[in-house]
């Protein structure tokens, strides 16, 4: 595709097979669709032909046979899907599905009491539902003008429509003026490049299946092209799969009106198998709530085991620690008992010389005594070696006087 659904051929790169509208910001696949591939003239060999509901679709829901995919649909998306429909379709209203598929959705609507018709393009699954499931199905493209509708459901089927522009005005055409449009698509988030969408959003590599998906839309582009067809009132709900993978809305040309539980109840109280399908919600919600505690609870156990894991980790690092600090104890207790021992020996010795320098002190004063009694002593035996030597001067004058 090189040119956008809105007009504009300004398409930017936005991943390997997809191109980004500059004006609208929708997603387009590069492949070179052509609308004879939606022709199905073989269902050997039809691009949506009986290969693909046996093989891809089967193998998309992990089944073996298309009869467990259908059982699988009807206990989960399409009862989620009843319960939004119930809410915005008027009970009883005439309906129309346009890519039926297995036919799954417009059998619960049977089941529901709605006047229900379904289109699908494959002859081959068109029989194949009709057997199975007793619902009336048209087979072919959706081209309906003639008959007006209360309601008209596409469930993944605007993400593979080459003219969603075109598609979306027959359907307007279609619809009465309080009727409603009720689609599911695959939804992405325009202010995310490709790769903040895979980090944010890995769910959504899913949806860039570029032989399939021509188109991928934000809910701006969405909005934008519902509005340029005459669908001015959208109401989007949340998606069955979660509002970061799909978009799930319904819109009308005039405001729309919502359906009381009491009015729902009543309706679904008074068809052949409305209690049946009262039945299923009921189930279904109780499994969500059971999921809900369940997963809130795996996420509790998942955060106590962490915290176990953390608190465990922390308490071999405590004991890591504390074996190291008993280590560093039991060695500085050893330096502390050798200072000690050595600390002691010291003391002994300060106290030997101590009493030795005492000893010394109390010698040195006493030798200090008898020096200064010897000084003493000398001082006086100098005094009387003094007197004598001036005597004997004394005598030997007297002496030499003596001789004269």
């Amino acid at each position: 595709m090189e040119e956008c659904w809105c007009g504009n051929k300004n398409l930017g790169e936005y991943a390997e097979h997809y191109y980004r509208c500059g004006q609208c910001r929708t997603l387009i696949s590069k492949y070179p669709f052509t609308s004879s591939m939606f022709e199905i003239t073989s269902d050997e060999e039809g691009y949506y032909g009986r290969n693909y509901w046996e093989s891809v679709m089967t193998k998309a829901a992990g089944k073996k046979t298309l009869s467990e995919v259908i059982d699988l649909y009807l206990e989960e998306r399409v009862i989620y899907w009843m319960k939004y429909i119930l809410k915005y379709v008027k009970p009883g209203a005439d309906v129309a599905e346009i890519g039926c598929g297995l036919g799954q959705l417009s059998y619960a609507l049977k089941c529901a009491g709605y006047e229900q018709t379904a289109y699908e393009l494959s002859p081959w699954i068109c029989d194949y539902i009709r057997q199975e499931l007793k619902i009336q199905v048209r087979c072919g493209s959706f081209e309906e003008k003639a008959h007006m509708y209360d309601a008209i459901l596409a469930f993944d089927v605007l993400e593979h429509v080459m003219d969603p522009q075109e598609f979306l005005r027959k359907c307007a055409e279609s619809i009465k003026q309080y009727g409603v449009l009720c689609i599911q698509t695959p939804c992405y988030n325009p202010d995310l490049s490709y790769q903040e969408m895979l980090e944010e959003c890995p769910r959504f590599h899913g949806m860039l299946k570029e032989e399939q998906h021509i188109y991928l839309y934000s809910k701006a582009a969405v909005e934008r092209l519902l509005k340029s067809v005459g669908f001015c009132h959208i109401v989007f709900v949340p998606a069955f799969f979660g509002d970061d993978y799909d978009m799930f809305f319904f819109a009308s040309k005039e405001p729309i009106q919502v359906n009381e539980e009491q009015e729902i109840d009543s309706y679904l109280n008074a068809v052949l198998q409305g209690r049946l399908i009262k039945a299923m919600i009921a189930l279904f919600d109780e499994k969500q709530e059971y999921m809900q505690k369940y997963q809130t609870e795996r996420e509790n156990s998942i955060a106590r085991l962490d915290q176990t894991r953390q608190l465990a980790e922390q308490f071999t690092e405590s004991e890591a620690d504390r074996a190291a600090r008993l280590e560093q104890v039991q060695s500085l207790t050893k330096l502390l008992e050798e200072s000690e021992a050595d600390r002691a020996v010291r003391l002994e010795q300060v106290q030997s010389l101590t009493k030795m320098l005492t000893e010394s002190e109390a010698d040195r004063a006493a030798r200090l005594e008898q020096v200064q009694s010897l000084t003493k002593m000398l001082e006086e035996s100098e005094a009387d070696r003094a007197a004598r030597l001036e005597q004997i001067q004394k005598l030997t004058k007297m002496i030499e006087e003596s001789k004269m």
